[in-house]
């Protein structure tokens, strides 16, 4: 087996000869066979242990397992101890997912702090055939990469079974996991359940799939060189011409907005709506944002509520304030200090105002316009995007809008030479 995991990493260029690298050991099969294999293939390894705390004394036990195994070999061992509930509680996510994005944040630290380019980890074939499988009852196609990043998976070219024949020929020991036999996660359901029943179907379905996932990750490397070419100049705003064409558009979207989390049901509905120009339509993903505009799909931080905020005559705000209020003297009216500031009239207002969203059905006098106007219409008429429309306020006297903030102050509320008194209204 060694021979044929050396074959593999010189033809898909892993590894450099007798590399330096990071191996993850969890101290199980997988993980001490990899390290028992690059070490005989002359590769200098360094191993991280990550503690995810999640198994209390079992925990413990594979900690010291795995220090006293590298204290055998003479190799390093580094360990890490991470807080995945911790992180699945704030974050909202699975406690998988969390242990799995602080296990890889561990990695990626301890490697820069040892100057190291390569971190193996011990992905093997069978791990990529239950991850494809899961994949496409998800809507998806994609499985286990070679490569990601600093992070490489020389076992990918062997099963379970090649690792187990290699531990019993070598005398390796090992721990095992309690978890990894529990059916209430989706991955052990796959590897015991529905794998068995594909392989009675058809036998050499493990070696079939293997060398299909080979095909599927080459094309996918040619796929994704394209499209990357193609989102390159996107940035966050990926205009919608970019979708017309249909054998296109769906796969351009899905490699844009699948690494943000995006469900590819989500990404089913944002086609609809640029489909059905559903402009203003807003879909979310974590702390990400989607929002259908007229040209384009604009990407941004999941949207916070802008507030509501009353103030009275002694222009007190609390210091989280989006915007500051001084008064001043009519003489220091600049009316080319831009937009984003308003001077109005103090006699002209009714205290307390009221700082807060514009709302559908609002109406603004604008200057000069001898009426009222929908704020929805004057912000349609700018052309302010979708997100910045929804981080819109206005100032409030009374029953009447003085002020769109950013764009119009009301007819009657602005600052004259007659005033006696000036509000300056700025956003921050």
């Amino acid at each position: 087996m060694r021979d044929e995991v050396n074959r593999f990493i010189r033809r898909h260029h892993l590894l450099p000869e007798r590399a330096h690298v990071l191996v993850a050991v969890s101290g199980g099969m997988d993980s001490i066979v990899l390290l028992d294999v690059l070490r005989h293939l002359g590769h200098r390894c360094q191993v991280l242990h990550v503690d995810h705390g999640l198994r209390g004394t079992e925990s413990e036990a594979d900690r010291a397992f795995v220090e006293e195994h590298c204290a055998a070999l003479g190799v390093p061992c580094h360990t890490r101890k991470v807080a995945v509930k911790d992180l699945a509680a704030t974050a909202g996510t699975s406690v998988q997912m969390a242990a799995r994005e602080l296990r890889y944040a561990a990695a990626r630290s301890v490697a820069a702090e040892l100057g190291l380019g390569h971190i193996a980890l011990a992905h093997h074939r069978d791990d990529a055939i239950e991850t494809y499988l899961m994949e496409l009852m998800r809507g998806g196609l994609s499985t286990i990469p070679l490569r990601s990043g600093p992070f490489v998976r020389p076992l990918l070219c062997v099963g379970r079974s090649d690792l187990a024949e290699h531990a019993e020929r070598h005398g390796l020991m090992w721990r095992e996991d309690a978890s990894n036999e529990d059916p209430k996660y989706l991955r052990n359901r796959v590897r015991h359940e529905v794998l068995p029943l594909l392989e009675a179907l058809s036998p050499s379905l493990r070696r079939v799939l293997g060398r299909s996932l080979d095909r599927l990750r080459a094309q996918g490397l040619v796929a994704d060189a394209v499209l990357d070419e193609l989102l390159e100049p996107v940035g966050d705003a990926l205009p919608l011409e970019l979708l017309e064409d249909t054998g296109r558009g769906g796969l351009l979207l899905h490699h844009w907005l699948r690494p943000l989390g995006f469900h590819p049901d989500v990404i089913e509905r944002v086609l609809d709506a640029v489909e059905a120009g559903h402009v203003g339509a807003a879909f979310t993903s974590g702390a990400h944002r989607l929002t259908v505009d007229r040209e384009a799909l604009l990407l941004s931080g999941a949207a916070e509520p802008m507030p509501s905020i009353s103030f009275g005559s002694d222009l007190a705000l609390p210091a989280a304030a989006p915007f500051t209020v001084q008064r001043c003297s009519p003489d220091a009216v600049n009316l080319s200090s831009g937009s984003g500031v308003a001077w109005l009239d103090e006699q002209a207002l009714d205290f307390p105002l009221l700082f807060r969203p514009w709302r559908q059905g609002d109406r603004i006098r604008p200057i000069g316009l001898g009426g009222s106007k929908l704020i929805s219409d004057i912000l349609i008429d700018a052309k302010v995007p979708a997100p910045e429309k929804e981080r819109t306020a206005v100032l409030v006297s009374g029953d009447r809008i003085v002020w769109l903030a950013g764009h119009r102050v009301a007819e009657g509320a602005q600052a004259r030479a007659q005033s006696h008194s000036v509000l300056r209204v700025s956003l921050k």
